[in-house]
């Protein structure tokens, strides 16, 4: 039977390491759905988190982040800390250690796209993943936020964990998920066979109901002029989510 491995060696190119910690993905998979349940009260909290460099407040007053009256973020505080990702120290939560950085400012994404690549049917994925190359006597290695394999095809996730809101002007946001799109493209152009799809997972709005529109559709239209399946904050819920995996494999 076709592995990941050794499609990938017949197109000189190869797995470097064992890629994302699969079994810790699965224990903490409560978390995980608590995310993609409310992201935009994850946001908040691991903004607050993290623009405080992992203690005391973001303008250097030295205050602690109070989160008590926000029952989402309670929560979420609570499955943090079950999981020992976060820790309480005189009133400030802190990070604790690199891997709880890692998850909390965008791994938790990557692993929540390889939980529903599996539900969806995946026969074998990986996400983290290294994968090294050598072409032509040129060598190089890209990581692949998500690859995943059905029968012989593979087809490959890039997750991009940014704001939910996009406003108009916000030059900066916009660049970051057009740039995911090409680097997705890249991946199925370098990696990727004919049949082989393509997708980017991204934390961002972009449908506006009330206008029945897209919020950014020179994004989209190039999404669809390089066939890159775009998988928007909408669509971040679990049971659309696997539904987009599974687009991705039969498609």
């Amino acid at each position: 039977m076709q592995t990941i491995e050794n499609i990938l060696n017949g197109r000189s190119a190869f797995l470097k390491g064992a890629g994302g910690d699969r079994q810790a993905a699965e224990q903490r998979r409560d978390l995980i759905m608590a995310i993609q349940q409310d992201y935009p009260a994850f946001e908040v909290f691991r903004d607050s988190v993290h623009g405080m460099g992992g203690s005391g407040a973001p303008d250097g007053s030295g205050k602690s982040l109070d989160v008590a009256p926000v029952t989402e973020a309670n929560v979420l505080l609570e499955c943090m800390q079950q999981h020992e990702l976060v820790k309480l120290d005189k009133g400030c939560i802190q990070f604790n250690g690199s891997e709880a950085r890692r998850f909390m400012t965008g791994g938790w994404l990557e692993e929540l796209a390889w939980l529903a690549a599996m539900e969806a049917g995946a026969d074998e994925a990986s996400f983290s993943q290294l994968v090294g190359w050598d072409v032509d006597g040129y060598s190089g290695e890209n990581e692949i936020d998500l690859i995943f394999r059905r029968n012989d095809k593979l087809g490959f996730v890039s997750c991009k964990a940014l704001r939910s809101s996009l406003q108009s002007g916000d030059r900066k946001h916009r660049a970051r998920m057009m740039d995911a799109v090409h680097e997705a493209d890249n991946l199925a152009d370098h990696f990727g066979q004919p049949g082989e799809r393509v997708g980017v997972l991204v934390t961002t709005d972009l449908f506006d109901e009330q206008r029945g529109e897209a919020r950014y559709q020179t994004l989209l239209g190039k999404a669809a002029i390089l066939d890159v399946r775009v998988i928007p904050l909408e669509d971040i819920r679990w049971d659309r989510l696997v539904n987009a995996m599974q687009y991705l494999m039969d498609h």
